[in-house]
This record gives structure tokens, sequence and C-alpha cells, in this order.
């Protein structure tokens, strides 16, 4: 009867599966990323900007300050000159690009004569932060100066 067990207790080891869990093949998910930035609008812009902007590779700063006349034009006016200077903006996503007519930039080489300057600004923590290329009319492809710039909106 020992040996009528044994056999038995042999065939039903020798029958069970040995079943080895399956191996975690589903990696880590990775994390989401993170939202896109806010669209920038002509609501974010309009109004009253001062700021300063400095040129790359000087040590001085010049101050500003623009007005929105519409959803797609402004004024800006440089500290120390009576006139101001027009610029057309575009929004694309969270940026405006903004491009100004000729003027005469007192910052810039006296052999330069006529500039534009084109600009790529975002807002972060609450401030217009930008930064202009200003180019000769003569030679559009040459820059000139390339000027780091912040403003906050007037209240």
């Amino acid at each position: 009867m020992r040996k009528v067990l044994l056999l038995a207790v042999a065939a039903l080891a020798a029958c069970a599966k040995t079943e080895t869990p399956a191996a975690d093949t589903a990696a880590a998910a990775p994390p989401p990323p993170p939202p896109a930035p806010a669209a920038l609008t002509a609501a974010d812009m309009r109004g009253t900007w001062t700021g300063t902007g400095k040129a790359v590779g000087t040590d001085s700063s010049s101050a500003f300050s623009f007005v929105t006349t519409s959803d797609s034009t402004a004024k800006i006016v440089f500290a120390g000159s009576k006139d101001s200077v027009n610029f057309k903006i575009k929004y694309d996503a969270d940026s405006s690009i903004s491009t100004s007519a000729p003027y005469t930039d007192p910052n810039a080489p006296k052999k330069s004569g006529k500039v534009t300057f084109h600009s790529i600004a975002r807002l972060k923590d609450g401030k217009l932060v930008g930064v202009a290329h200003i180019s000769p009319v003569a030679k559009p492809d040459t820059v000139v100066a390339t000027v780091n710039w912040e403003a906050t909106k007037a209240p």
C-alpha cells in the first residue's frame, strides 16, 4: 500500500504543471509630456509695455516703451528719442513675431543707415521676453546687433 501511495503521489507530481510567472514585459510608461504653452494672442499684447534691452556683447542697456495700436500693429519709442517706430505683429503659437518699419537707431553703428528690427517674444512669468535682430535696410540679410529684451505691462 505504501508503494501504491508513493506511486500515486509521484504520478500527481509529474502531471502537475509547473508554471513560471510571466515576465513583466511592459516597461514603465514614460511620464506624459508637459502641456504646451498657451497660445499668445493679440489680447495678451494689448496695452502699453515698458522695458529694457541689452545688445549682446555690451554692458549697456537701453529703455523703450511700446503700445499696441491694433491687433497687428504697434508703436515703439526708444529712450532719448521723440520719434516712434511702427511695427507689425504676427502671432504663432506661444510667440509674437514683430517687424519694424525702417528707422534710424541711435545705438546701431552710424554706417548702418536706416535699420529694421525683427523680434520674437514670449510671455514668461507675466513679462514679455524676447530677442531682436537689427538689420540695415540696404542689407537685410546682415545683422548689426542682437538685442535681448524684457518688458512689463503698464497697469
